[in-house]
C-alpha cells in the first residue's frame, strides 16, 4: 500500500548494503526542479550539519541515473526517475541484534517478519539511513512546489521537553533563518542543547516535535474520508522512521476545546475568505481552506542507546540484558527537520498532480 494517487516511488537496498536507491514514477516529463535545491536539502540531514547527529559520516550526493536530463542546474525530468546514494561509511558488525532485539527498534520484528537472515543489521530497511532517498526526491517536490508558490518549511517546536516553538505561527523566513543554526528551533536553544547533552552523557537520547508549515495551497485541495490532504500527508509522514504521532492546528489540544474557541471563524481579507484563527490547521474535512496547513511530527527518542536495556535471546528464549554499541544519533529530531519537509512536499505535490488529472476535460 502506498499513500500517494499519482507519485509511485519504490525503495532498494538497506543502512549498510553499498547503496540505496529509488525509482519515482508519475511526475510529468519536461518538469524541471534545481540540483542546488536538491543539495540544500540533502546538506542539511547530512550528520555534523546539527548537533547531537551520529558520527556515521556520509557524503550523501544522489546520483540520477534515469530519467533526469540536466544542463546546468537545471535537471529535467524525461521519464521514471531513478536515483541512488552510495553507503561508504559501513560498520555492519556493530549491530549484531538479529538474536538479541533492540527494545523499541524494528530488530523483533523484522525477525518475525522476515526471518533471522533478512534481519540485517543496523535496521535494515527499517534504517533511518533510508530518509535520505525521501530527502533527495522531496527535496525535488519543494522546489517544483516552489516554482509554483507553495512553500514547505519546518523546524524544531519541541526537543528533550524543551518548548522551542516562537509561541505563534511562524514565518518563512524566520524558519530558514533558524536552519542555519546548532539546532533549528526558534527559541531557547541553549536549553534544548542542554537538556539533550544531559541525556546523551547519562548514555541515554531524546525526542521531539517538528512543526512543518505549508503555504500556498489553494481552498478546495482534497476531499472526504481517505481521500483527505489531512489522510494522504499523515499516511506520508508517518513513513519516516522514528514518528509516533502526527497532528494537524491545535492537534490533541482541541479535544480540550468548546466549540466556541475550537471553532475558526470567517472574514474576508483583500477580497479574499480568510479564518481569523487556525485550530483547524488549514483543513476542515480533509479539503484545505485557503490557509497555511500546519501540521507537528513527534519523534520518539532513538531506540539504541548505550545503556543497559532487557531483552530476550530468540535462540535461547529466554530474557538477557544488551547494551548497545555502534554509531547513532543521540536525538534524530534535527536531522528530521527536512525529512518532514521532503516528505510532506511529495504528498503535496501528488495531490496537486492528482488535482489536475480530476479536473482535465
Amino acid at each position: 500500500m502506498r499513500p500517494f494517487d499519482v507519485l509511485d516511488i519504490t525503495f532498494s537496498g538497506e543502512s549498510h548494503s553499498p547503496e540505496i536507491s529509488a525509482t519515482m514514477r508519475g511526475l510529468p516529463v519536461g518538469t524541471v526542479f534545481s540540483a542546488e535545491a536538491v543539495e540544500e536539502c540533502m546538506a542539511r540531514r547530512r550528520s555534523g550539519r546539527y548537533l547531537f547527529s551520529t558520527p556515521r559520516r556520509e557524503a550523501d550526493v544522489p546520483e540520477w541515473r534515469s530519467g533526469i536530463a540536466r544542463e546546468g542546474d537545471a535537471l529535467t525530468v524525461t521519464g521514471d526517475i531513478t536515483v541512488a546514494i552510495a553507503n561508504n561509511n559501513v560498520r555492519p558488525g556493530d549491530y549484531p541484534f538479529a538474536r538479541t532485539p533492540r527494545p523499541s527498534h524494528a530488530d523483533y520484528v523484522a525477525y518475525v517478519k522476515d526471518g533471522e537472515r533478512a534481519a540485517k543489521s543496523g535496521g535494515g530497511r527499517f534504517s533511518g539511513r533510508m530518509t535520505a532517498l525521501l530527502t533527495a526526491l522531496g527535496g525535488a517536490a519543494k522546489d517544483i512546489l516552489a516554482k509554483r508558490g507553495v512553500t514547505v518549511d519546518a523546524y524544531i517546536s519541541r526537543m528533550a521537553g524543551v518548548d522551542t516553538s516562537a509561541g505563534r505561527l511562524p514565518s518563512p523566513e524566520e524558519i530558514r533563518a533558524c536552519h542555519e543554526l546548532p539546532l533549528p528551533v526558534l527559541s531557547r536553544l541553549e536549553e534544548a542543547k542542554d537538556a539533550a547533552a544531559e541525556a546523551a552523557k547519562r548514555g541515554d537520547s531524546t525526542g521531539g516535535v517538528v512543526e512543518c508549515v505549508i503555504r500556498g495551497l489553494p481552498a478546495g485541495l482534497g476531499d472526504a474520508l481517505w481521500r483527505g490532504l489531512e489522510s494522504k500527508l499523515a499516511a506520508a509522514v508517518y513513513g519516516i522512521p522514528a514518528v509516533k504521532c502526527v497532528e494537524f492546528g491545535a492537534g490533541a489540544l482541541i479535544a480540550d476545546m468548546t466549540g466556541s474557541t475550537a471553532n475558526d471563524p470567517f472574514s474576508v481579507e483583500d477580497g479574499k475568505v480568510v479564518t481569523l484563527t487556525n485550530n483547524a490547521g488549514g483543513l476542515n474535512g480533509g479539503v484545505t481552506n485557503g490557509m497555511p496547513v500546519v501540521l507537528r511530527a513527534a519523534f520518539r527518542p532513538t531506540p539504541t542507546i548505550s545503556l543497559p536495556q532487557r531483552t530476550v535471546d530468540l535462540e535461547l528464549m529466554r530474557e538477557t540484558t544488551l547494551t548497545a554499541g555502534g554509531r547513532h544519533d543521540a536525538t534524530v529530531v534535527p536531522r528530521a527537520v527536512v525529512v518532514t519537509e521532503c516528505t510532506a512536499a511529495l504528498a503535496v505535490l501528488d495531490e496537486l498532480l492528482f488535482d489536475s488529472y480530476l479536473k482535465r476535460p
